[in-house]
């Protein structure tokens, strides 16, 4: 044998080997949706469609023709699903259980229909824990197959040693009946239901919502809310929703541990999902995050729905709930809109009756600390000083649209009778005049405005307007 011909053959050995190898490291079939090549900290997730078993059909029979051909059709019904995966546990002292694993979510409700901390066939050596062909039935339909790599507790000092399963990490999904019967899908899928009123979903750090509504007739109101609750006692929640009468500010619904349950991942993901009966009424709803451990950055394994971070609202009802937009259902009793660069608004009225109004207020605020454009209202007092009753800032606001900067306030109050004041200010820059960097949702509303609660009121005198210049008129 020649030396060439000995070569030729070692390299053909080697190849084969290398195929060998390749075919049985990667997890990926054919037909199958997969997960792999995983990394620590990491949230991977593949949308997929499922169709029902395919059949032969003779068009012979359906057409009444004798010619006999005949057709695949996709029927229905459920179709068997085998999984194979592995992950890992958590030796943390206070973890839970997994720290690396899948699960299978359904698109439109985010109901979990398979998880590996409940599959059966599983085994463990050390941290590492495999399945074998776990059978599963799934309806057609749209699903998220979902695989989680941040461990069972918030991330700390303490090092892991699942950390060093990484490379072993993968999950399978692969139909018996059919290999067509599984599709991947490109992108992330919603996941919402259907009677959608508002959602404030997929919320990421130190983000915070807001809706306000109105209801006609009593209602039915489903609720799904999901956040980060601390497990100590006494503790304010880390993340918080909850539902408040827009004018008397008691709450009507919030999220809290007593009524919520363990939602996924660490132990502090929380999710409440029920229904409150909401009287006539306006209502604001709202969802808010801290810095740490949401949507797109957590810190721990999220939730096994992680789209649903925050809160959403539905109802079948649609009829006896509306959005509130004082600027869409009242007039104005004073507004400073269009307010340009270094203008000083204020305005003096009096309460003849106890009145409840609404402030609607556009402004520059970049922190807790930093407001540029601003209103407030003051109370005048018998002894000649005066007491600001509300100021806008960064707290009581939400972001506006375009720049992070522009916030929008919308407040409430009960005046009792007396003398006020309405002021608004701005600076030297992004204003309606000229914005410096993204122009709000409303620009024409840059400013504040006052506007009854009810549709018609007669007990506020509003006196001699002191301006810079017509805002108003602009």
């Amino acid at each position: 044998m020649s030396y060439l011909r000995r070569i030729q053959i070692i390299a053909l050995m080697c190849l084969s080997v290398l195929v060998v190898i390749k075919l049985f490291s990667d997890p990926s079939l054919p037909g199958a949706i997969t997960l792999s090549d995983l990394k620590v900290n990491e949230l991977a997730q593949q949308a997929f469609q499922v169709s029902g078993p395919a059949v032969l059909i003779s068009t012979s029979l359906q057409d009444h023709t004798s010619d006999s051909s005949s057709q695949l059709v996709r029927t229905p019904g459920p179709i068997r699903v085998i999984i194979d995966a592995v992950g890992s546990t958590d030796d943390r002292g206070e973890a839970r259980g997994f720290a690396a694993y899948p699960w299978i979510i359904k698109e439109n409700t985010g109901e979990v229909v398979w998880s590996m901390m409940n599959a059966s066939n599983i085994t463990q050596d050390g941290s590492l824990v495999r399945i074998e062909k776990d059978e599963l039935v799934l309806d057609v339909g749209k699903y998220i197959l979902n695989f989680a790599t941040y461990g069972g507790m918030i991330q700390s000092s303490i090092r892991s040693s699942y950390r060093n399963d990484r490379r072993k990490w993968h999950v399978v999904l692969r139909s018996p009946d059919d290999k067509n019967a599984l599709r991947p899908l490109s992108g992330t899928l919603d996941v919402n239901s259907d009677d959608l009123v508002w959602e404030a979903t997929s919320l990421e750090g130190d983000e915070k919502r807001e809706y306000l509504f109105g209801v006609h007739s009593p209602i039915e109101l489903s609720i799904r809310a999901i956040g980060q609750l601390s497990h100590e006692d006494e503790v304010l929640p880390v993340d918080y929703s909850r539902i408040e009468d827009a004018v008397t500010g008691g709450v009507i619904w919030q999220l809290t541990r007593d009524n919520t349950t363990w939602a996924g991942g660490i132990r502090e993901n929380r999710i409440y999902q029920g229904q409150s009966t909401i009287p006539p009424g306006i209502y604001r709803a709202i969802a808010a995050t801290n810095s740490r451990h949401h949507y797109n950055s957590w810190t721990g394994n999220p939730p096994f729905n992680p789209q649903g971070w925050g809160l959403h609202l539905s109802t079948s009802n649609h009829k006896e709930i509306y959005t509130f937009d004082p600027w869409m259902r009242r007039d104005p009793i004073i507004q400073f809109i269009r307010v340009r660069n270094d203008e000083e608004y204020s305005q003096i009225f009096s309460v003849l009756d106890t009145t409840a109004v609404v402030f609607y207020a556009l402004g520059e605020i970049t922190g807790p600390y930093n407001g540029y454009d601003l209103a407030k209202l003051e109370k005048h007092q018998s002894d000649g000083e005066s007491t600001t009753l509300w100021e806008m800032s960064w707290g009581g606001s939400v972001h506006a649209g375009g720049a992070r900067k522009n916030r929008k306030e919308v407040e409430f109050l009960r005046l009792e009778p007396g003398s006020y004041t309405l002021y608004y200010e701005s600076d030297g820059s992004h204003s309606y005049e000229a914005w410096n960097s993204g122009e709000p949702d409303y620009p024409e509303r840059w400013g504040v405005a006052m506007f009854p609660v009810e549709s018609q009121n007669s007990t506020i005198i509003v006196g001699v307007q002191s301006e810079s210049s017509d805002a108003s008129s602009q």
